[in-house]
Order: structure tokens, then sequence, then C-alpha cells
């Protein structure tokens, strides 16, 4: 399940049912009183990159996952489930006036419905989503998300998307087999409706941690020395990305390893507690070149209890490494495992507070994220039920940010690479490394002999 386009997406033809929250539910919503709760900083930015809807990009995140032996009852019986599970996906923030309104539904409050859009093939399809997932999926509406299904042998295929203002990358992987696991216990006659622990309860937590934060809080201390020259560092010089440019972007794949030499990578640093997403972390940055400054993104979860939570949980914690020449691949991952300890608690503070507090512009220029598959509930699912995430456009900028996604078939790269000269060399470059460092730590023949020892 790698990160891809739309139009990189394999599809199936078949008819379509588009999913929508009903007539009396809307007429609810719009009902509701003021809800307190205040927005996110992340989804305070969102509400002003896009307030009405007509940004010429969405910056939606998309899913699609196969439902066996679905039915339109069985599947009006999963949507409604499931949005009545999450109070994030009925729960909308307007900016009118300058002011940022909330309205909630209650869950009891939520009915879905259906509408019969005819047969369309493969191209039709993706002519079909590509333009409802724009349109629909902006931070005001209500809902902030679109819905279809696609009748094909043996089942249906869902595909949804969600502005980011409602979800992030881990609430789309773990959706995608929550999706199919709610639908298989309402099949059977086993599910047992409740709600998630919601992601609009921690926005006051945020907020209160904002207007508690003191100049001299340890976890700024990181932002500090990372912002030291007065804005965001941007990609290496090699990249050809200038900070200030706004450059059109191509979502790039690189097929790094395959799942056999990825389990040997792990299995070289287990035994001293390295962790998967750290590991691949730190020898990308070593592809990367000697000094790399990066945010590294982090699942965002106040705990273990919002593991299944849909909502804009992750942040970005600020993370620089610099070695010298020569330095291998364990000098590269000790090194970053010790910072990381450092900079990790940064993380809880939003870009929209250091950048208040700080006074520092905080625009995000190369993001790391690693997505370790077999952390994540439902994993399992993902290959039999042909399951995919589709990413949405962004508007130009100078932001590289690149995807590890480490599943049992193996290891990919996928990077939203701004288009300026020479930077898809520079990325081939990057990617061959990558795959050439990790070969030379699991071919040499002292690792072969401890591994079968």
């Amino acid at each position: 399940m790698i990160p891809c386009t739309l139009a990189d997406q394999e599809l199936r033809g078949g008819d379509v049912t588009r999913w929508e929250l009903d007539v009396t539910t809307l007429a609810r919503w719009s009902e509701q009183p003021t809800d307190p709760r205040p927005a996110s900083f992340d989804q305070q930015g969102r509400l002003h990159e896009d307030p009405d809807g007509t940004a010429p990009s969405s910056a939606w995140i998309g899913l699609s996952v196969l439902l066996p032996d679905a039915t339109p009852k069985s599947l009006r019986a999963t949507l409604t489930a499931w949005v009545r599970q999450h109070e994030s996906l009925r729960s909308r923030l307007t900016l009118d006036d300058g002011s940022i309104r909330r309205r909630t539904l209650p869950a009891d409050a939520v009915d879905v419905t259906a509408t019969a859009l005819g047969d369309h093939d493969e191209e039709a399809l993706r002519a079909l989503l590509v333009d409802e997932f724009h349109t629909r999926c902006r931070p005001s509406a209500a809902p902030a998300f679109a819905i279809f299904t696609v009748e094909v042998d043996g089942g249906h295929v869902l595909h949804g998307a969600f502005d980011h203002i409602t979800f992030d990358g881990l609430s789309a992987y773990a959706a995608v087999g929550a999706l199919a696991g709610l639908h298989t216990a309402i099949v059977a006659g086993l599910h047992e409706p409740h709600t998630s622990p919601s992601h609009v309860e921690t926005t006051t937590l945020e907020r209160a941690v904002g207007d508690g934060l003191g100049d001299d809080d340890a976890r700024l201390r990181p932002w500090r020395d990372f912002l030291a020259g007065g804005s965001v560092p941007g990609a290496p010089a090699a990249s050809g990305i200038d900070p200030e440019g706004r450059y059109e972007h191509d979502l790039v794949r690189h097929d790094i390893c395959d799942g056999d030499v990825a389990a040997t990578l792990d299995l070289l640093y287990a035994a001293e507690g390295i962790p998967t997403g750290m590991l691949w972390t730190a020898v990308l940055m070593q592809a990367m070149g000697d000094e790399v400054h990066a945010m590294v993104s982090t699942h965002g979860r106040p705990s273990a209890l919002w593991t299944e939570s849909v909502g804009w949980f992750a942040g970005v914690a600020p993370f620089a490494l610099s070695m010298p020449a020569g330095a291998t691949s364990r000098d590269w991952v000790l090194a970053a495992v010790d910072r990381w300890r450092a900079s990790a608690p940064a993380a809880a503070l939003p870009l929209g507070l250091v950048h208040r507090v700080l006074d520092v512009p905080v625009a995000p220029q190369v993001v790391l994220s690693t997505i370790d598959g077999s952390r994540v509930e439902g994993h399992e699912w993902w290959r039999p039920l042909e399951a995919g995430i589709q990413l949405g456009d962004v508007p130009p900028s100078s932001q590289t940010h690149l995807w590890l996604t480490i599943l049992p078939e193996g290891v990919s790269l996928v990077t939203r690479l701004p288009l300026a000269p020479g930077s898809r060399d520079w990325l081939d470059g990057v990617a061959a490394r990558l795959a050439r460092l990790v070969d030379g730590e699991t071919s040499a023949p002292f690792v072969q002999q401890e591994l079968s020892a």
C-alpha cells in the first residue's frame, strides 16, 4: 500500500454509487449550536489556506479498499457506523468574518444516503473521482470528505478522500483495515456501536499547552536550534531546490529493497532496541548527504487509546544530523537515535504555536515520514483487499516530502518532489545511494554469519 496519485492508482470499473450525509443530517448540522472547542493550530492554518473551498489545489488524503460480499444495505450500515464512531468526521469548522466556528453533530444524528451514478469504466471512474475529490474535499465543507463505491466481482470497492483538516496519514492507513473489519462485523451481526477517542477533544488540550508555554520550555530548545538561521533550513544544495522557490510537484516512487532484505536490516539493530522507523530515517538521511535538516513526522496521538481514531493528529519535530565524511551507517543510526531523544518532545508543539512564540517563519522544507506497516492494525488485509492510499495535489512550494513505506513485500520511497532544475537527478541519486547502503549493511559476510549463528 504505497501512496500514489489517482492518475497512477489501478482502478476497476463498474456501477458507481455516491454516498453522502442525507438531507436531514445536513439540516441538523446547520442547526447545531456553536461547539466551544477550538480548532487546532494546524486546522486553523488549513482554514486560512482555503476558507471558501476555491483554492486551486485540494490537499486531500484518499484510500481504497475492497469490501467483499457487500450490499447496498451493508455499505450504508458500515458508513453510517463509521462516521458516527469518529467525531472528527462530523465536526465542521468554518471561517466567518475572521472568526473560526465549529459545529459538531451528535453521533446518533448521522445517517447516509446513496445515489446511483451508473456504470463507469476505469477511465470514466478516474475522471469522476478526480473531479469529485477536488471539489468536495475542502476544509470548511460539510462534510470535508467524499465517498464512492464501485460494484465489482466479489463485492464493492470503496473509494474515499478526506481533506487534511479531518484526516492524516495514519488515519488513512488505519482506516483501511478498520472499514473492512467494521463491514465484516456488520455483515456477521457482531458490530457493537461505539465512539473512538476524539481528535476534537485534543484541541482544547493543545490550546492549553500553548497558553501555558513559557520561553524557557525545554521543548522549544530543539526548535530554536533548528531555526537559528532565521528560517527553516532548505533541502540539500545538491537538490537544486531554492527554499524561496514556488515549484509544481511530482509524486515519484523508488522501490528500495525487498521484504527479506528489510527484515535483515531490522534484525541487525533489533537487539539494541533501535526502532524500525528511526533506523530507516537515519539511513535515508545518510543517503541525502553529510548534513541534513528535516522535519520528521510523528503520529501525534496522545496515547495508544487514540490509535484507531481519525483526525489530524500528526505533528513534526525538527531534526538535523551532521556526520563526518566516511561515517558508517551504524554511526548514522546511533547518532540519530541519540539526537531523536532530544528532538522528539518538540513535536508536541504545533508549527503555528512555534511561529507564535519564536516569531520565526516555520513553513516546512524537507519532511520525512516513515510508515512501518507491521505496526498498523489491519495491515494483514491490505494486499488481499487491494487496498491503496492516494494523495491529492498541493500548491506550488519548495516543500519536499519523503515517505518511506515498510511492508512485508519491501520498502519504497515516495517523494512529493518540487520540480526544480536538477531535482529529479538528485532524488534518483538519493534513492540509489539508499539502496546501496541497505545492500551494503545486509550483505557483508559478517552479517550473514551473525544471522545464521
